[in-house]
């Protein structure tokens, strides 16, 4: 029964995100950036999610529902009498995760601008004070670590600027003790790609969950397709239903040891939509009003 009830909550809060996901961009924010082009288009791509995400008490009650049921079956876990964890870990990513970082994309709407890494990397280290906590992370995490499982955070901020990363942890009352030890960023000229690190966690702890917003925070498996410029809308659809197939055989997971958290504003699933985004829209049951 507690497996059904945490499966349930996750669902519903699944059906909440795939009806305010609009096409966005990754991160960033803080400083004015240097040479970025001007499009508001770009940036209002992202308007109505991120004011779903800001001010909507729904987006507040998914997150809280995600980690309720996250907490709830880590709880379960631990109190499983086989197998005997040894080191148990869970794994967290950090943007739209634990970190709130939506007030880059407000950043990026006020002033006309689109995501550049360059914009993100200031950012990190200048936007420490706007960085809020996502709801329920953190009582999630120290119910983690009243458990005695290790939270570990892998995350695709820049190795570089760690400094500021674990800045901002500390500023929202997270427990950074023996951080060095637990945090994973991504390397200056790394790929994006978690794979190598995540093998890096696994082979250190025996991790028992994941929790991102991101699917690829769980499995690179769910890679999306690399589509041309120039692909047909047909292309687009085959590769969206080629990412829906991957989390439909990962069914056993969801709920159980993966958690994802809401992010409407951006995310690896854009690269699958067609440049209109109505085009891979379902069509409406009637293809106009008096038919």
């Amino acid at each position: 029964m507690r497996h059904v009830l945490s499966v349930r909550i996750t669902g519903i809060c699944l059906v909440l995100i795939s009806a305010v996901c609009v096409p966005g961009s990754a991160p960033a924010e803080a400083v004015a950036p240097t040479g970025a082009d001007a499009t508001p288009e770009v940036s209002l791509r992202t308007l109505y999610s991120n004011v779903f995400l800001q001010t909507s008490a729904e987006y507040r009650a998914c997150c809280y529902a995600i980690y309720a049921a996250a907490a709830y079956r880590l709880e379960e876990m631990m109190e499983e009498p086989e197998p005997e964890f040894v080191c148990p870990a869970v794994v967290m990513d950090l943007d739209m995760t634990v970190l709130d970082v939506s007030s880059f994309q407000t950043y990026l709407y006020v002033n006309g601008i689109k995501y550049t890494p360059e914009i993100w990397i200031e950012y990190e280290r200048n936007g420490v004070e706007d960085v809020a906590l996502v709801p329920g992370a953190k009582g999630f995490i120290e119910k983690a670590e009243e458990l005695g499982v290790t939270v570990v955070y892998l995350s695709n901020r820049n190795a570089a600027n760690q400094e500021y990363t674990v800045a901002a942890l500390d500023r929202l009352g997270i427990n950074t003790d023996r951080i060095e030890e637990r945090i994973y960023l991504k390397p200056t000229g790394a790929s994006s790609d978690k794979s190598a690190r995540r093998d890096e966690v696994t082979a250190r702890y025996n991790v028992v969950m994941y929790i991102g917003d991101n699917l690829r925070d769980f499995s690179d498996v769910f890679r999306p397709a690399r589509l041309s410029d120039d692909a047909t809308v047909e292309e687009h659809l085959a590769a969206i239903a080629e990412r829906l197939d991957a989390v439909d055989d990962a069914a056993c997971h969801w709920g159980v040891d993966w958690f994802v958290l809401p992010n409407p504003i951006y995310g690896e699933w854009e690269k699958l939509v067609s440049d209109d985004p109505a085009d891979v829209l379902r069509p409406s049951y009637k293809e106009s009003p008096g038919q």
